[in-house]
């Protein structure tokens, strides 16, 4: 994954650890004052080589540790802990794990203190141990992730080189537009859904039909992508047209899990339900050209099957870290990569592409979303279809989507002169030429 050897200290710890041998246990306290002030992780440029950082998780031992872990990226899966698990400085309450790392890497972490020492068997493994796992305490920053029937915390973990999202961020001066919160009972699905429809400042039911965007996974995009202030940003600098953007959410994740991967009902719901409501309510248009869905993991996966069969509807997808992988082992009498034959072994339909996915998703269990992401793309290119694709150094994470989802938008809306994003110039770009 990366460097972790059990001989890799940072200095400053070396340091600690020096001090403590020649008699001084006070140096451990010196530490925990610096990084009272600076946070935690350390990171530390060691040698010449600019695009990897030395960082370094600690933990303070409250008197009952046994053994940490930090997790990021991937979960033990044999009995091997050592990439994983923190030394321990003897008679010190000092506990620390260093790596080098990508100097651009964004990403969060979570610690596993006392942990069992079981390798993972299965991804629901993984998901089920989550709730036992916690923020680093002397990191400041996380946020919570929605995840029913749990809602946990994360660590954010951001290296000196990560890029910059500027357009998250509310700027003064910037008119805002507003967001109009509904709830839906589908009569197809049997399930409710919330619906949150943002338009941009001066909208207005005269004029030009607006631009729409259909973005599932609404709820986080909303509150950790902070979706209607990047729009609002891009609008004002003229970056992109004004867009109605309708940010859907399913009542809770079993549904989720059920209704996004490839679901026909659920497509049906949109076309005879959910954007009828959009049309019938909001000023929009009804060229697909102007239309996208999108969305990240679950969400990606079904905004492709969406414009898949319906391109008449949606004919610009955003995927950010698509579940391309999708069945697994989890539907038997389905293929692997199911989305991806239905477009290999069906004729080019008018929809235009947008991907994107973390360097640093490793297999995980039952599948492997780098392999399944990069074979979609790949079909994609062969059969026709313009596609903007992007690999990011990070893991699969909103902290990371939040930032790219900009890129995703913007590469429908070139600026003028810009090289066209036609399938030849996606090949150039994923060919790194």
């Amino acid at each position: 994954m990366f460097a972790s050897e059990t001989s890799l200290v940072s200095p400053r710890v070396a340091q600690v650890v020096e001090a403590v041998e020649a008699g001084r246990p006070d140096a451990v306290d010196e530490l925990w004052k610096e990084v009272a002030e600076s946070g935690s992780p350390l990171m530390e440029r060691v040698g010449d080589d600019a695009s990897r950082t030395l960082v370094t998780f600690l933990w303070r031992d409250p008197g009952d540790t046994e053994n940490v872990l930090v997790l990021f990226f991937s979960a033990p899966s044999t009995e091997d802990f050592g990439e994983y698990q923190m030394s321990h400085v003897p008679g010190t309450d000092l506990w620390y794990k260093s790596y080098f790392l990508p100097s651009d890497l964004r990403t969060t972490y979570l610690f596993s203190v006392n942990d069992p020492m079981v390798p993972f068997e299965s991804y629901a493994d993984v998901l089920g141990r989550l709730p036992a796992y916690r923020t680093d305490p002397l990191n400041p920053r996380d946020y919570t992730l929605m995840g029913n029937p749990h809602e946990f915390k994360v660590s954010v973990l951001e290296l000196p080189e990560a890029p910059k999202q500027p357009w998250n961020i509310p700027r003064r001066g910037v008119p805002k537009g507003k967001t109009h919160m509904h709830t839906m009972d589908s009569a197809v699905l049997g399930t409710r859904h919330h619906i949150s429809v943002y338009t941009p400042p001066g909208y207005t039911a005269d004029g030009d039909e607006y631009h729409v965007f259909l973005l599932f996974d609404g709820w986080s995009y909303y509150n950790f992508a902070n979706i209607t202030t990047v729009l609002d940003n891009l609008r004002f600098t003229g970056r992109i047209p004004p867009y109605v953007l309708v940010m859907h959410t399913n009542e809770d994740q079993e549904i989720r899990a059920r209704e996004l991967p490839c679901h026909a009902p659920f497509v049906d719901f949109l076309n005879r339900e959910l954007m009828p409501w959009v049309h019938e309510n909001y000023h929009v248009t009804s060229d697909p050209a102007r239309t996208v869905v999108g969305g990240s993991c679950f969400g990606g996966l079904a905004a492709a099957f969406a414009a898949f069969t319906s391109p008449e509807r949606f004919g610009n997808v955003i995927s950010q870290s698509g579940s391309f992988w999708w069945p697994g082992k989890g539907a038997p009498d389905l293929a692997d990569e199911w989305l991806t034959e239905q477009f290999r072994n069906n004729d080019r339909r008018p929809i235009r592409f947008s991907m994107d996915i973390g360097s640093l998703e490793l297999a995980i269990m039952e599948y492997d979303p780098m392999t399944t992401h990069r074979n979609a793309r790949d079909v994609l290119l062969e059969k026709g279809y313009e596609v903007d694709y992007s690999e990011y150094t990070g893991g699969h994470d909103m902290v990371c989507w939040r930032g790219t989802i900009v890129d995703r938008l913007l590469s429908f809306h070139p600026r003028p002169h810009a090289e066209p994003r036609t399938a030849s110039a996606a090949q150039r770009k994923a060919a790194g030429r």
